[in-house]
C-alpha cells in the first residue's frame, strides 16, 4: 500500500526583501506526499512537468525525500508551473504575497489545463493505492469517479466552485472521499453558499467518512459519524512562515490513520491532532512549505532574471561514513601511539580475578575483543556485557569493571555500575578526561583516553568505526608489548586495511542482491569471529539496511536450521579464520547452494579476531557505497530519539 498524489508539479520561488532565497517543489498534494515520505510512509507521485530546469528540480525535490517519481511525465516544449512567494516585514511581522508572476520580470509560467496523462494514470493505479488530490479539475474528477480507491482531498481554496452550480459542487464531492481536509475559509464559503446551519450540516451533505477543518489559532475540528470534535491549539509556535502548515497537518492525520490499519477511531482523534500540531509547529518555524524537510535549493542565475535561466547551485553531499573510513587508519595509529596503551597497566590484571567489560552499540565489539584478549593473556574470568545485564547479576565476586564509551559519558554505561566503588571502575574512551571526571566521578587515573593533542577529532554519525576498532587496537598493542615487543602493529593494521579494501572492492564490482534493503541476513559466528559478528550486526541494524539473525556455528545444528529452511531468501555472511574445522566443512557444504559470502581471514586465533573486526568496517562501507546511501546518517523518527536520549534508571 502506498499514498499517491496526483497533479502537475510546481516549483516554488521564495524571495525576501527583493532577494531570491531559493526554490523548492510545491503544490498541496505533493507537499502532503513529501511530508508522508518523511514520516516513513510509502509514497509516489503521478504527475507531469516541463523538460526545463524548474521541472527537473521539482522532481528532484521529491526524489531527495525518497518519493517514487517514476510516474512523473516530463513533457517537451512546456514550462513547468512556477509560483512566487515574496516575504516582507509588516508591523514587525513577516508577511508574504503569493503570485504566479515573477516579481522581477512579471512573466507568468503557468499552463491552465493539467498535463497529466489520464489514461496512463488510470492504468497504473494499484487497487490498494490511497489517492491524494488538492483540486477538482476535470482530469482529477475523472480519476476520482472511475476508481474505487480510498481517496483524500485537501481543499484550501474555493475559487473553482465560484462558476459552477450548487448541484455540480455536490456531485463532485458527495460520497467520493474517505477524508476531506478543509481550510476554515472554504467551509464558511460552502455553508453560506448552501445556506447550511453549521459544519455538521456540511458533513451530512458531503458524506465523507471524516472531515477535518484547520482553523488557525482556534485549533482544528474533526467531524466523524455526525459528531463534532473540537481541539484547541496546544502549541503556539513561533511563526516564521505559515505556508505548508495545512499540508503537514493532513499528512500527519493520514499517517496516523494508516498506522491504525485505516480505521477511524474517535478515541484516537485527540492524539492524532496532537501529532499533527507537533508537525505543523515545525513547518511554521521554517521558510517554505517544505523548509522543515529540506533547505531551499540555491540557484545561480544565468540570465537577467533567475526565473528564465538558472543552474542548480547544490553543495556536494559528503557522506559521513566515507569521512570516517578515510580517517580510520590515522585514528587507529594515533590511538595505539597514545599513552592509553601504557595506562592499561593501571588496571593491574591478575590471573585469579574477575572482570566485567561493558559496552553498548558499536562499543560492544571493542569490549568483547578486550575481554577475549585479557582472558587469553591472564586466564582470568572475563565477561563482556551490555549495561543492563550488569544490573541483573550478582556482582559480589567482580573485582573490576572496564567500561567502553566513545564519549566517556554514555548514560547507560555510567548508570549500570553505580553499585561499584569508583576505584574499581575504568573507562576506555576518546573523551576529554576532565569533562568525564566532572560528569561521572570516575577517578582521573582510571580514565584511559586515546585522545591526544593532535587527535581530538571525533567521528560523527550513528555508526561507530573508530569507537569499535581503536579500543581493540589499544588492547592488542598492550598484548604485543608484553609478549612480543618487536611486533610492528602499525604495519599489521595497514596490511589488514589494504587487504580488505581490495577484497571488498573486487567483491562489489557487481551488485550483490543480498544487501537489498529489508532483506534478512544470517550471520555465522564462532572460531575467533565474534567481535566482527557483533559489530556488523550492530552496523546493519543501526544503519537501517537489513535485519540479521546471528547463529553460533555449532548451535545452528541444534534446530536453528528449521527456521533457516523456511526462509524465502537464504542470505548468509560467514566469518571464518584461516583454518577450517571438520564441523565447519560440513556446515559450509550445507550452505553452499545458498547465497553465501565467506569472509575468511588470513590468520587464526587472536589475529583473526582483530583482522575480521577491521573487515567489518570495510564491509559496511562498501555496502553503503553500492546502495549509494550514507550508512552513518540513517533516517529516524522523533519518537525514537526520545528513547535514544533517555537518561535515568535502567
Amino acid at each position: 500500500m502506498r499514498v499517491v498524489s496526483i497533479g502537475d508539479l510546481v516549483l516554488d520561488y521564495y524571495y525576501k526583501d527583493g532577494k531570491l532565497l531559493g526554490v523548492n517543489g510545491g503544490m498541496t498534494a505533493h507537499n502532503i506526499i513529501a511530508n508522508l515520505a518523511n514520516l516513513k510512509i510509502d509514497t509516489a507521485v503521478f504527475g507531469a512537468c516541463g523538460n526545463d530546469d524548474a521541472g527537473l528540480i521539482a522532481i528532484k525535490s521529491l526524489k531527495d525525500l525518497k518519493v517514487d517519481v517514476s510516474n512523473v511525465d516530463i513533457i517537451e516544449n512546456i514550462h513547468t508551473r512556477c509560483f512566487h512567494v515574496s516575504y516582507f516585514n509588516e508591523n514587525d511581522k513577516l508577511s508574504f504575497i503569493s503570485k504566479k508572476r515573477c516579481p522581477f520580470c512579471n512573466e507568468k509560467k503557468w499552463y491552465e489545463e493539467s498535463q497529466i496523462d489520464l489514461k496512463k494514470i488510470l492504468n497504473t493505479i494499484k487497487k490498494d493505492d490511497i489517492l491524494v488530490f488538492d483540486n477538482l479539475n476535470f482530469k482529477n474528477q475523472e480519476i476520482i469517479d472511475k476508481t474505487n480507491n480510498k481517496k483524500i482531498i485537501d481543499l484550501g481554496q474555493y475559487f473553482e466552485f465560484e462558476n459552477i452550480s450548487d448541484e455540480e459542487i455536490i456531485k463532485k464531492i458527495k460520497s467520493k472521499f474517505t477524508i476531506i481536509n478543509f481550510n476554515e475559509r472554504v467551509t464558511k464559503y460552502l455553508t453560506k453558499r448552501f445556506n447550511l446551519k453549521d459544519d455538521l450540516k456540511l458533513y451530512e451533505l458531503l458524506k465523507a467518512n471524516l472531515i477535518t477543518i484547520t482553523r488557525g489559532e482556534k485549533g482544528a475540528r474533526f467531524i466523524y459519524n455526525n459528531i463534532v470534535y473540537d481541539f484547541s491549539l496546544q502549541n503556539k509556535a513561533n511563526i516564521v512562515d505559515s505556508t505548508g502548515a495545512g499540508d503537514a497537518f493532513i499528512a500527519s492525520i493520514i499517517k496516523d490513520w494508516i498506522k491504525n490499519d485505516l480505521k477511524l477511531d474517535p478515541s484516537m482523534f485527540e492524539k492524532w491532532y496532537f501529532n499533527s500540531n507537533q508537525l505543523t509547529s515545525k513547518v511554521v518555524g521554517k521558510m517554505g512549505a517544505r523548509g522543515h524537510l529540506k533547505s531551499l535549493y540555491k540557484i545561480k542565475k544565468t540570465d537577467d532574471c533567475s526565473c528564465h535561466k538558472f543552474l542548480l547551485n547544490e553543495r556536494k553531499k559528503i557522506k559521513r561514513c566515507n569521512i570516517n573510513i578515510n580517517n580510520l587508519e590515522t585514528r587507529i595509529k594515533n590511538a595505539i601511539n597514545s599513552n592509553a596503551v601504557s595506562k592499561l597497566d593501571n588496571i593491574a590484571f591478575k590471573e585469579n580475578e574477575n572482570y566485567l567489560f561493558i559496552g553498548t552499540g558499536g562499543s560492544f565489539a571493542g569490549a568483547y575483543f578486550a575481554s577475549f584478549l585479557i582472558n587469553h593473556m591472564y586466564g582470568c574470568n572475563t565477561y563482556a556485557m551490555y549495561p543492563r545485564d550488569v544490573i541483573y547479576r550478582n556482582n559480589k565476586k567482580i573485582d573490576k569493571v572496564i567500561l567502553f564509551s566513545y564519549s566517556g559519558t554514555t548514560n547507560d554505561i555510567i548508570t549500570s555500575v553505580t553499585m561499584f566503588n569508583n576505584s574499581a571502575k575504568y573507562i576506555i574512551t576518546k573523551g576529554e578526561i576532565q569533562n568525564i571526571v566532572l560528569k561521572t566521578n570516575i577517578l582521573k587515573n582510571n580514565i584511559i583516553s586515546y585522545r591526544t593533542g593532535s587527535n581530538k577529532g571525533k567521528e560523527r554519525g550513528f555508526l561507530s568505526f573508530e569507537g569499535a576498532v581503536a579500543p581493540a587496537s589499544i588492547f592488542l598493542k598492550y598484548y604485543y608489548n608484553k609478549i612480543k615487543p618487536d611486533f610492528v602493529l602499525e604495519d599489521f593494521i595497514v596490511s589488514c586495511l589494504n587487504y580488505w579494501q581490495d577484497y571488498f572492492n573486487k567483491l562489489f564490482k557487481n551488485k550483490i542482491n543480498m544487501f537489498t534493503k529489508g532483506n534478512i541476513i544470517n550471520i555465522f559466528k564462532g572460531d575467533y569471529t565474534n567481535s566482527a559478528c557483533y559489530d556488523i550486526e550492530s552496523k546493519f541494524i543501526e544503519s537501517g539496511i537489513l535485519n540479521c539473525i546471528i547463529h553460533e556455528k555449532k548451535n545452528f545444528s541444534h534446530g536453528r536450521f528449521i527456521n533457516y529452511e523456511n526462509l524465502n531468501n537464504k542470505n548468509n555472511l560467514y566469518f571464518k579464520q584461516k583454518t577450517t574445522s571438520k564441523y565447519e566443512e560440513k556446515l559450509l557444504e550445507y550452505l553452499k547452494n545458498d547465497n553465501t559470502i565467506i569472509i575468511e581471514s588470513k590468520y587464526d586465533g587472536l589475529l583473526c579476531e582483530f583482522d575480521l573486526l577491521i573487515a567489518s568496517q570495510l564491509l559496511i562501507y562498501f555496502i553503503g557505497k553500492s546502495l549509494d546511501i550514507d550508512v552513518s546518517k540513517p533516517q529516524y523518527s522523533e519518537e525514537a530519539m526520545k528513547i535514544y536520549f533517555y537518561k535515568g534508571e535502567l
